[in-house]
């Protein structure tokens, strides 16, 4: 018998003026599960991360943590044990690999336990312990969206939201890329939630997908059902 969700999205709608970005949209999380969130660009998927994580205010429905409503806030969401990684490698040029870390755990008041922390992340990424000294600005693209990945962890989340990790990476970082999410996911059983517009690669990974058009969720299951299905080919030809 399959466990309680961790996270749950009953019937969720946001609005932008009088775009309807989501429209009644329905998604479970459970502990250790990873999910990819794909469609179209406009279909709404950014927008559920950010609905999650309290950027996106709902215009109807509720975020269910744990079995209890929520009103998300990014603040209390990470309390919550929620981390978001927004697309386009927003790190903090001007510091430090180590201070980029520092920041994404500050909401971890025990310094022993945000030192720990920092230790465990970077064994996980051992380019980033090479260089912890160098500037976030001076490292590549792909060692970028390495530490905004690693200063998510900082929270040892349950659930991981992760937005478009590997945009404007070259194929072979991208696959590196999606190794370590994918170790993340078994090593640490973090829940993921991830939206990809690398389809293919991304269903090689995950256990489950949901397909957004238009604001709805047009099909979701496993990988495996979601790849043999026409629903992609549908949605991107605008025929769903």
């Amino acid at each position: 018998m399959q466990s309680e969700p961790l996270l749950q999205l009953k019937n969720i709608s946001v609005h932008y003026g009088g775009v309807h970005a989501l429209d009644g949209v329905n998604m479970d999380v459970h502990e250790g599960e990873f999910i990819a969130l794909m469609g179209p660009n406009g279909a709404g998927k950014s927008t559920v991360l950010k609905a999650i994580f309290g950027i996106a205010p709902l215009h109807d429905g509720h975020i269910i943590w744990r079995g209890e409503k929520v009103i998300p806030a990014p603040h209390k969401m990470a309390r919550k044990g929620i981390a978001f990684v927004p697309q386009g490698r927003r790190v903090f040029q001007s510091l430090t690999v180590e201070e980029n870390l520092e920041i994404g755990g500050i909401i971890v008041q025990d310094k022993e336990e945000r030192h720990a922390r920092k230790h465990e992340v970077m064994e996980f990424f051992p380019v980033l312990k090479k260089k912890r000294n160098m500037k976030s600005g001076a490292l590549s693209g792909g060692e970028q969206q390495m530490v905004a990945l690693a200063r998510g962890l900082m929270i040892d989340p349950k659930v991981l939201l992760l937005d478009e990790p590997s945009l404007g990476l070259a194929p072979k970082i991208v696959k590196e890329m999606f190794e370590k999410i994918r170790e993340i996911n078994e090593v640490k059983h973090t829940a993921i939630v991830v939206v990809e517009h690398n389809i293919k690669s991304i269903l090689e990974i995950v256990h489950t997908a949901c397909v957004l058009d238009k604001g709805k969720i047009a099909m979701g299951g496993e990988a495996n059902a979601v790849a043999e299905s026409d629903i992609l080919e549908k949605v991107f030809l605008g025929k769903a």
